[in-house]
């Protein structure tokens, strides 16, 4: 039986994107959608999941409705709100985090102005590619598809790393056999930019030769392979050392090491970072990666305690700390299975904390027991925040100010930094 064809008028956007509105009681999510669209919709079979809708036919288009900038918008998942003016993508994404604070309880009034990334300016992509019989696709998947979308442009992306993708396709169309595939990963550090390889294909001789030239041709840091099945990579040619600069003390980098998205956003969580912590002498830096925050404070004079599981990023924030003789304690330490007890954290001055998206769930309990005058809390999943947020403020603490952060343009996901004192 075919599914049923329906007009739609669309009044709202849910919490993935999609434009919502409702049929005979249930709401339909339409991607692609805007509010004030009146559309013809082809319905998804009913499950026991939300009712889904694909766009046949845009019958009146939304006041909010805009041109997408990328020809690839609709079918490539790494966008989902380009159809959006953007004072509508704005707006948006404001009600939205207001709306996941209340409907947790928590203040809305002290949501500071949005910080927004511009066009061109993301420094992260994990590409697939895929080796056809006559050609290469190269590109991010179709929204909940295994499809690959070739890409031909993309507007969020650092132009390097665009311009890169031609070169990419040469090399797996030389290298590759039809069937082959890899997960590209390429990042623009402080030393240009990392390209990661992440393949089953045999390379052999000539494919670490073609990598190698590729790294020549194009002026790469390092090129590095790795196997979806094993741990480790190997370096095929580093041209010169992969480092990041935070409070301008260079940390090495292993092979795409978590850098925040875009340097712009970077800049807008460590002001808060700074501002929040102006003065503590003693501060505790968790889930602390590279040293984003742990070496601009320990730069300005704090002493830093800081731990996060990854030993390798460990190991090189401590050598780039000792090599900048600052006052800074590294720990390789799993938050989440060991939290850092409050009698420890007890006698410091300040805490910043930036988890996974699975938040610190079980580290915040003992962070709200602590009494540190100070807490900033630094989120990629507001979902997770609310949870961890409301820890603190059942310890005692007051959330002085929330700060949302857009590094990912066009799409539903924010980075939050909020600041809570002790009350």
């Amino acid at each position: 039986m075919a599914a049923p064809v329906i007009e739609l008028d669309i009044d709202r956007i849910g919490g993935r994107g999609d434009g919502i509105g409702d049929w005979e009681g249930d709401p339909v999510f339409v991607p692609g959608a805007a509010p004030g669209d009146r559309l013809r919709v082809r319905l998804g079979q009913k499950g026991k999941g939300p009712i889904t809708g694909r766009i046949l036919e845009v019958l009146a288009p939304g006041a909010d409705r805009g041109p997408p900038a990328c020809a690839h918008f609709g079918e490539c998942g790494g966008c989902a709100l380009q159809h959006l003016t953007d004072d509508a993508y704005a707006g948006w994404k404001a009600s939205w985090l207001a709306e996941t604070l209340r409907r947790a309880d928590l203040p809305t009034d002290v949501i500071q102005p949005w910080r927004r990334s511009p066009r061109g300016s993301r420094r992260r992509a994990d590409f697939t590619g895929v080796r056809r019989q006559e050609d290469v696709l190269l590109g991010f998947n179709e929204r909940a598809s295994h499809r690959v979308i070739d890409l031909g442009e993309c507007p969020v992306l650092l132009p390097a790393i665009v311009d890169l993708m031609p070169a990419l396709r040469a090399f797996l169309m030389r290298q590759f056999k039809p069937g082959d595939t890899a997960e590209i990963k390429v990042q623009a550090t402080d030393s240009g930019l990392d390209l990661l390889i992440v393949t089953p294909a045999r390379l052999g001789l000539g494919g670490r030769e073609g990598l190698a030239a590729l790294a020549q041709d194009h002026d790469l840091a390092r090129i590095s392979r790795g196997h979806p099945k094993q741990s480790g990579f190997e370096t095929i040619l580093e041209r010169r050392p992969v480092r990041a600069v935070f409070g301008g003390v260079p940390v090495a980098l292993a092979p795409h090491a978590f850098l925040q998205p875009t340097a712009e956003g970077e800049a807008a969580l460590l002001e808060v970072v700074m501002a929040a912590t102006e003065g503590a002498g003693l501060v505790a830096d968790l889930y602390c990666g590279a040293g984003t925050f742990t070496l601009p404070l320990a730069q300005r004079g704090a002493e830093v305690y800081a731990a996060d599981r990854d030993r390798e990023a460990v190991f090189k924030l401590v050598r780039a700390a000792r090599d900048a003789r600052l006052n800074v304690t590294v720990e390789a330490r799993n938050l989440d299975r060991q939290p850092e007890p409050r009698e420890v954290l007890a006698g410091g001055d300040a805490i910043v904390f930036d988890p996974p998206r699975a938040g610190a769930k079980v580290q915040v309990i003992e962070i709200a027991a602590s009494a540190v005058p100070v807490v900033v809390a630094v989120s990629c999943n507001p979902a997770t925040f609310t949870r961890d947020a409301q820890a603190l403020l059942d310890g005692g603490y007051e959330m002085e100010s929330v700060t949302p952060v857009d590094q990912f343009l066009w799409s539903p996901h924010m980075e939050l930094a909020a600041v809570f004192r002790k009350s």
